[in-house]
């Protein structure tokens, strides 16, 4: 295979052009506000750095040892604490990649062979590789009950289950949902080890506006932190306490991720002090999910309701589901978007809902978007799903609709266009 250097930047410059006319509506997707720190921190991108702040009698015992880093040392212990407190926990780290990382690194950690795992299925919003991963490192799992009706868990199954069958750990991992689902139930339990992964829900946690599963009583929580919290391509975990399970788990990080990758743990730090465009966000992906909600139902558009799902009182999330009549409807559904550079996820929905579009207001948020374009993008959204305009005017007009939001953009335009 032959390619050049120059191959590959053109392809980047191409990417770069379209994204900057896009219209980016994926829940997982972010733009990161680390964008406009990296020219404090790109130094650090290379460079070997431990998160443990060590005195000159422990530098010596440490098996290997690099000078010139102590500051940095200090600092990511601050981070770490900074990242603690936004949860309500009592102690933090940044040493995993990625969301799925922290999973098999924390049950590496924790768990042995055979140990029982009561888990969020994807069925009812876990994410679909969580099984898989557990059950290649010897567990045995079982599926938290569901009700379908409410699309959320079944409180009273899942009590007697865990009376009849205890298990040693309790993991939700919700990757699906119009609103924010109540597990406090499961937090209040003696006996298992409880793990939250809150991925999807980072920035409405550190700004209040949901509860801590540290204060739902979860021993850990986990996150991926380039989902629904705008920073770089990393992850954390909290513990409720800095206890002998929480120091288990540190010595099993220490042998399995040898580097804290402190460009990205500063970046995370300078994101989280972020607090009034991390208030802004907040308030768009809410207010622009919630509209657009309504403005696609009013246009026809087969939204699956919030309030069908749960609880009223459970606050709403940044998603929104689009279900279509069978699964050839909804790739049709999502090429004809993808061909006016709107993006969404093609997906089969939970709790038995079937394939459809799965939107989400993250990455569209810092790009400038906000709750009173919602008639324009629902507008846009309905003409490509019911293929009822030409493509070549749908696509002027989400290049103008991308244009005019970027003089809105938390993030200044010129560090990410």
């Amino acid at each position: 295979m032959s390619v050049s250097r120059e191959d590959l930047l053109a392809s980047l410059c191409r990417q770069r052009e379209r994204f900057a006319h896009s219209i980016v509506l994926t829940p997982v997707d972010s733009l990161p506000f680390a964008l406009a720190d990296r020219k404090h921190t790109a130094f650090l991108h290379g460079v070997y750095l431990t998160d443990k702040v060590r005195d000159r009698d422990a530098k010596m015992d440490a098996v290997i040892q690099f000078a010139g880093r102590d500051d940095a040392a200090r600092d990511l212990a601050t981070i770490h604490a900074l990242l603690a407190d936004a949860f309500g926990g009592a102690t933090a780290s940044l040493r995993v990649l990625a969301g799925l990382h922290a999973q098999t690194a924390t049950f590496m950690s924790l768990a042995k062979a055979g140990d029982s795992v009561l888990l969020l299925s994807e069925e009812a919003g876990g994410h679909f590789s969580t099984r898989a991963i557990l059950e290649r490192l010897g567990l045995r799992v079982s599926d938290l009950p569901i009700d379908y009706e409410r699309m959320c868990i079944d409180r009273e199954r899942t009590l007697a289950l865990v009376d009849r069958e205890p298990p040693r750990f309790v993991f939700v991992d919700r990757s699906e949902g119009l609103r924010y689902e109540d597990f406090g139930f499961l937090g209040a339990l003696d006996g298992p080890i409880k793990i939250f992964d809150a991925s999807q829900y980072v920035t409405p946690i550190v700004t209040h506006r949901y509860a801590s599963p540290s204060s739902w009583g979860f021993d850990l929580t986990m996150f991926s932190l380039h989902k629904s919290f705008p920073g770089p391509q990393k992850a954390g975990i909290v513990s409720r306490d800095d206890n002998e399970l929480w120091q288990r788990l540190v010595r099993g990080l220490s042998t399995l991720v040898s580097s804290s990758h402190a460009e990205s743990s500063y970046l995370v730090g300078l994101s989280l002090l972020r607090t009034s465009w991390l208030e802004c966000y907040a308030e768009r992906i809410f207010a622009l999910a919630l509209r657009l909600e309504t403005e696609l139902a009013q246009l026809g558009i087969p939204v699956v309701h919030r309030r069908l799902q749960g609880r009223a009182e459970w606050p709403a999330t940044h998603h929104v589901w689009v279900r279509l009549n069978d699964r050839e409807a909804a790739f049709a559904a999502y090429e004809r978007l993808e061909a006016i550079n709107i993006h969404t996820n093609y997906r089969k929905l939970p709790y038995g809902l079937g394939h459809g579009l799965r939107l989400g207001t993250t990455f569209c948020s810092v790009a400038g978007l906000y709750h009173d374009d919602a008639p324009e993008l629902a507008s846009l959204l309905a003409a490509a799903i019911t293929d009822s305009e030409d493509a070549g005017v749908l696509r002027r007009r989400v290049r103008d609709l991308a244009t005019a939001a970027r003089a809105r953009a938390i993030l200044p335009a010129d560090e990410w266009t």
